[in-house]
């Protein structure tokens, strides 16, 4: 697989060197096809919708919201963060746009959620819903345009018959599927059953939380206090001095005596009172959980549903300070009707600052501020966009190379790779400030890190050897992880800064074990792409000195793949030490165990290969090419198992994964060829007559 390299490379006739550029463009085609490809999976389909009578919540209504604290994913985070993730795993991307009065308006996470918790009537027509395979709904009466779609709620419950409309049929066909997967298990459902079990669920939580302030909302059905005949005559006297008996607050002193003399009335009011009381008590509690808990000791906060289940079992210890918490929620919602009122602003500025008081007097909710904040500054999308502004630039140094115009290109190049990794560095530090941990501590977390190690690897490299190509590597490389890690984030859905499992909750060893073994990924990536951009630019034969190329590209890689080794085998014996201590065991076969294992082995395989002379130039190249791919597999790869013990690290839709595999396998087949035509030309190049004595 190897070879030597000339002494002299043969100037290639007109077939090879048309051989070579051919196997040039198709390497280019095919990396671009899978870029374009990547792009149009992040790219969501734009539905604009005409809402009339849509009215933007104002930016200070927005930013009050935004620092609301609530608790989920067992930590306190702010409404923001909630209500982003929520969004995310609706809709895919974090805005909409609506058309109302001629004038496209662009919805956020925040604004979303605040429809959801007082505009339900303009929520249902919002674009939720993202569908890549609108096919499955067909079943259901629920037509689309476009494969691929944006559905509101009322789209689907459009669509059905007049016995059943598109969100029961939906409804009830998700749950005879899963009944039929617990009956016959997951391999029962054809790939179509289990992305319409998905929707049903998805459709579902929906509803859960647009229904989850309907309690505090108004509504309930009029309902006269002198039919409860099991009511005390205070309470009636009570109840008749409020004005408004469809609010909630009304009820709430007396709900649980008003719901068990609802039972015993045998009136159409009585019944329909009782339903929509038990409707709306049942979805209070899958909406935020933003009560603070009155006991110290106690850890969870409260949902709406949940506190009033608390107050009605009198197991509070202040119920007026609950019951001025549903007070204030239905006055939000009587002035969210004007959301851009001061009214409004005042009292969700109130309340804010009251659950943030209340969450202070439990040492809670301290690092809210600072998260709104991470998220406003979007650090990974700044380095992105420098990122490649620094490559376009350094793509013009290839061109003006000499002189003071190559000068000025390699400094504008420099000033903008070092901001972008200053934006990169930025926010993995402050995501280590607002979570209290390492800097790698989930798969998510490991692309920014290794895109941070790569880059500046690389700039450190081109530091000491003025080459200038490592910073196009470095800016591209920071391309392609920063892209990497937008698309695993609004595919996956989930916030990557909540509590770790129990297993994993030890900064040691994150800060030893992973961040070590993580450093081996990213000298095995590096060291991949650099022979990736060998295999290309030795086809292309376009350098000026095609051998002191060769020579550096492959000392380089030869380095790497040393520090590769390194880091992998020391994290590898860490992890064992730690499942020793966790486990009981140093060592299990495990996949996650195997595949570092397999880190190590490539490594030691092209190191061995090199001393021996069997692999020189294009061997060592080939082989690092596919190294990429032994290092994604266990980065990744064993995580899409399914099984071992490191079940915290499973992921699905990973798809940009076999992207990589592809690209590599390409790269490899490119390479192979490549290095044959290199050997043919040697054989056919004339041998030099040895110089006569003394010449």
């Amino acid at each position: 697989m190897s070879a030597n390299p000339p002494n002299q490379v043969p100037s290639p006739d007109s077939e090879t060197k048309a051989l070579r550029w051919g196997l040039v463009i198709f390497f280019l085609l095919v990396l671009f096809g899978l870029i374009a490809y990547g792009i149009r999976g992040v790219i969501p389909p734009t539905d604009v919708r005409e809402i009339n009578g849509y009215s933007p919540w104002s930016e200070e209504v927005v930013d009050a919201a935004s620092a609301i604290p609530v608790q989920d994913g067992g930590r306190i985070k702010p409404l923001a963060t909630f209500a982003r993730f929520k969004m995310l795993t609706f809709h895919g991307s974090l805005t909409m746009k609506v058309k109302s009065g001629g004038t496209v308006h662009k919805i956020g996470p925040v604004e979303w959620l605040l429809d959801c918790m007082f505009r339900p009537e303009l929520v249902d027509d919002l674009p939720v819903f993202r569908l890549d395979d609108s096919d499955i709904l067909k079943p259901f009466g629920i037509e689309t345009q476009e494969r691929r779609a944006r559905l509101s709620f009322n789209d689907i419950e459009d669509g059905g018959d007049s016995e059943e409309n598109g969100f029961q049929k939906l409804i009830n066909r998700g749950r005879d599927l899963l009944k039929k997967r617990e009956e016959s298990g997951e391999g029962s459902l054809i790939p179509n059953e289990k992305k319409t079990v998905e929707f049903a669920q998805l459709v579902l939580n929906y509803t859960g939380i647009r229904d989850s302030f309907d309690i505090l909302r108004g509504g309930l059905p009029e309902l006269d206090p002198k039919q409860l005949a099991y009511v005390d005559e205070d309470v009636l006297k009570m109840l008749e001095k409020v004005s408004d008996p469809s609010r909630f607050s009304y009820w709430m002193p007396v709900v649980d005596r008003v719901i068990a003399s609802t039972r015993r009335l045998e009136t159409p009011q009585a019944r329909e009172f009782e339903y929509e009381l038990n409707r709306q008590l049942t979805f209070a509690k899958y909406g935020p959980v933003v009560l603070p808990p009155q006991s110290k000791d106690e850890e969870e906060w409260h949902s709406l549903g949940n506190g009033l289940e608390k107050f009605l079992q009198g197991k509070l210890e202040e119920p007026t300070v609950m019951m001025q918490d549903f007070k204030t929620i239905e006055d939000l919602g009587k002035s969210a009707q004007k959301p851009n009122s001061d009214e409004f602003l005042k009292n969700l500025t109130e309340w804010k600052d009251d659950l943030r008081e209340r969450a202070e007097a439990r040492d809670e909710g301290g690092k809210v501020d600072s998260e709104v904040t991470y998220y406003e500054r979007n650090y990974f999308m700044h380095a992105l966009i420098w990122f490649i502004v620094a490559f376009v630039v350094s793509a013009i140094g290839w061109i003006v190379r000499e002189g003071k115009g190559g000068q000025i290109v390699g400094w504008i190049t420099s000033i903008l790779y070092v901001t972008a990794i200053a934006y990169l560095l930025a926010g993995i530090v402050h995501r280590f400030v607002i979570t209290g941990r390492p800097p790698v501590s989930n798969l998510y977390d490991t692309i920014p890190f290794i895109s941070a190690g790569a880059v500046i690897v690389l700039g450190i490299s081109e530091l000491l050897t003025r080459r200038r190509i490592l910073l196009s590597i470095g800016a591209a490389l920071g391309v392609i992880g920063l892209f990497f890690a937008f698309r695993f984030e609004l595919g996956d859905a989930k916030d990557n800064m909540d509590p770790l499992r129990a297993v994993l909750d030890s900064n040691y060893w994150l800060a030893t074990h992973v961040v070590t073994v993580t450093i081996g990924y990213c000298g095995g990536l590096v060291a991949c792409f650099l022979s990736m951009v060998y295999v290309f630019l030795a086809l292309a034969g376009v350098m000026k000195d095609p051998k002191a190329f060769h020579r550096f590209m492959t000392r380089t890689v030869y380095g790497i793949t040393c520090f590769t080794l390194l880091f992998a085998l020391v994290g590898t014996v860490l992890g064992g030490i730690w499942a020793n201590d966790s486990w009981g065991r140093f060592w299990g076969w495990d996949p996650k165990e195997n595949g570092a294992l397999l880190i190590v082995l490539w490594s030691l395989i092209i190191l061995h290969c090199r001393l021996a002379g069997w692999m020189k130039g294009w061997g060592i190249h080939l082989m690092s090419i596919l190294g990429g791919s032994v290092v994604v597999f266990s980065w990744w790869g064993v995580n899409m198992l399914e099984v071992g013990l490191h079940s915290y690290g499973f992921i699905k839709g990973a798809s940009t994964v076999y992207y990589f595999y592809f690209a590599t396998l390409v790269a490899f087949s490119v390479g192979v060829v490549g290095w044959g035509i290199e050997k043919f030309q040697q054989k056919q190049s004339p041998k030099k007559p040895p110089s006569p004595p003394g010449v």
